[in-house]
């Protein structure tokens, strides 16, 4: 919400009665502070909200004005097969070496890596990584779950895409604003160890990357993502440590991807930073007291371990991964051989800087040492966050099984400790789902109403996302002081009744919203015995909604539903 602070001078309210025989340059200054005040509180108070841009979500109160009989309901995706759908199969990503008399870690998993529907190719195309933290790799799947992996010939009898080794995390996404994004596409990758090098690659077919320049430096665990809205790439970086705090994230920003704009300076504990000629990211995101411990993990502290973001419909849709420390940390589980416990949590952002999490429960959690699940733990979203697939999302993540067996002491040295302890074996990439726009649904049990603010659009068709098999939605549409506009009455709505859809239109007698285009308006939406999840105004009677649509998925042409 909008708000303007009170006009304040020395500690004296400046917005009292003006009165005419206060002359002078004050009391005029007064005065037009006054009728500026009068007027800019006015015009907030009638401010309608454009809805033009995606499906309208329910993850806060931007767009609610009142409700009755009805309850807010965060839902979490549901684990898809209770296993992975791709694992350390081939030599490369089981780190096969006959020579060698010990084993390192069998990984197929990505920290952060990229899953993406490409419509020119028409597949989904997965960036991950073989071995831990050693190679970059790329697979191809025509239904998101059985994965090709090719020869690509870069590293003969491999499917690798880069001959770097040593990999700590990465991203890998398209360039929103190129004429065809599927033709230009961007990696960062954030070196293995401390404060790393952030290098920048560019490819036009997602296989042969092309390096142009490093980043700036910083803590490990760094990825980027890009915020259309804003028109920005933003790097989401590791601040912060082992010590008082914990894990936290940095913020940097650039219009473009590579040179100047790209560098910052990374104060590390020691010194003011490593380029003091710099500017700095700004301290950005944590955990705080909503993030409970879990005493099955020690009951310490969460710490916020990382965060990946994507433009979904008319919001950032983020998960971000939490840490669950243990006492002592990595030397705990590297003792075990079992890894890290993250879990994955839904966080929304309306301006790119600010990230609500209003359920603090875990969206997707790790299953825990002693569950013998693939997903043991140190779970890790996909860069791109999510695909749409049969109107569901398909959110993929990384995790852990562990090794109990492999306990080669801890050390930073990577050819030792790293890759040969068995907190980092086993990694592998399953999927959870979730409906379409289910991330927040209002229940009504009986009958129930939502009421928005005022709003304005340029559209003509209203649609709707409702689960009502054993009830019905109808809608009313209202002027800005909530009477019912003639022909727009629910008597006048033919309802949706004894239905399930994720994109059913809205009609009524007094014809399509096409006359109302432009108006400041309030919907009212009546429930009865079900959920809603989200509504929006099309331009045409096909719903689709113009807004963003995260990884894609085989429905679109693109990544934006157009």
């Amino acid at each position: 919400m909008v708000s303007f602070p009170a006009l304040r001078r020395e500690g004296k309210i400046m917005d009292k009665p003006y009165d005419a025989r206060r002359t002078g340059r004050r009391g005029f200054l007064n005065a037009f502070c006054l009728s500026w005040l009068t007027m800019m509180t006015a015009l907030v108070a009638s401010a309608a909200i454009d809805i033009d841009l995606g499906r309208q979500l329910f993850v806060d109160d931007y767009l609610v004005d009142g409700t009755q009989g009805v309850v807010r309901v965060y839902n979490h995706p549901v684990k898809a097969f209770d296993a992975p759908v791709m694992w350390p199969e081939t030599d490369c990503e089981r780190e096969v070496d006959p020579a060698r008399p010990y084993r390192f870690a069998p990984v197929a998993g990505a920290t952060s890596g990229g899953l993406w529907w490409d419509p020119v190719k028409k597949v989904f195309r997965l960036w991950y990584e073989s071995g831990w933290m050693k190679h970059l790799c790329y697979a191809e799947s025509k239904d998101g779950l059985a994965w090709e992996r090719k020869d690509l010939g870069i590293v003969k009898g491999t499917n690798r895409v880069l001959t770097d080794a040593l990999l700590d995390s990465w991203s890998v996404f398209p360039d929103y604003a190129a004429a065809n994004p599927y033709e230009n596409w961007r990696l960062m990758v954030s070196l293995a160890g401390g404060v790393t090098d952030n290098r920048l690659y560019t490819s036009a077919d997602g296989v042969a990357w092309k390096h142009i320049g490093n980043a700036g430096q910083s803590g490990d665990r760094s990825t980027m993502f890009y915020d259309p809205f804003r028109a920005k790439w933003v790097f989401s970086l590791r601040g912060g440590g082992p010590g008082k705090g914990g894990r936290n994230r940095s913020y940097w920003a650039s219009e473009t991807f590579g040179g100047e704009a790209c560098l910052w300076n990374f104060p590390d504990r020691q010194s003011r930073g490593l380029h003091p000629d710099r500017p700095r990211p700004k301290p950005w995101l944590a955990t705080d007291e909503k993030d409970l411990p879990d005493p099955s993990v020690g009951g310490n502290m969460p710490q916020l371990y990382n965060m990946d973001a994507v433009a979904y419909e008319s919001i950032l849709l983020s998960l971000f991964e939490i840490l669950h420390p243990f006492k002592g940390d990595n030397r705990t589980c590297a003792a075990a051989g079992m890894p890290k416990i993250t879990d994955l949590h839904f966080a929304y952002s309306r301006d790119g800087w600010t990230f609500d999490r209003p359920d603090r429960t875990a969206a997707i959690a790790a299953s825990r040492w002693g569950s013998g699940k693939w997903d043991t733990g140190y779970l890790s979203p996909m860069g791109g966050i999510c695909v749409i697939k049969d109107e569901r999302l398909w959110f993929y993540y990384t995790a852990m099984r562990g090794d109990a067996t492999e306990t080669t002491p801890y050390s930073n040295n990577p050819e030792i400790g790293w890759r040969r302890n068995g907190m980092h074996f086993n990694a592998s990439i399953g999927v959870a789902t979730l409906r379409r726009d289910g991330f927040v649904g209002w229940v009504a049990d009986g009958r129930g109403e939502v009421t928005t603010k005022p709003v304005t659009f340029s559209g003509a068709h209203l649609f709707v996302n409702a689960e009502c098999r054993f009830g019905s939605l109808t809608v009313e549409v209202l002027d800005e002081q909530g009477k019912v506009l003639p022909g727009f009455a629910a008597a006048d709505c033919r309802p949706l009744s004894r239905a399930d859809s994720t994109k059913a239109e809205i009609v009524w007698r007094g014809g399509t919203l096409a006359s109302l285009a432009g108006r400041p308006v309030r919907f009212r939406f009546r429930l009865h015995c079900g959920t809603f999840y989200s509504f929006w105004v099309a331009k045409a009677a096909d719903g689709k909604s113009g807004g963003y649509l995260a990884g894609g998925g085989p429905a679109y042409q693109g990544l934006r539903d157009l």
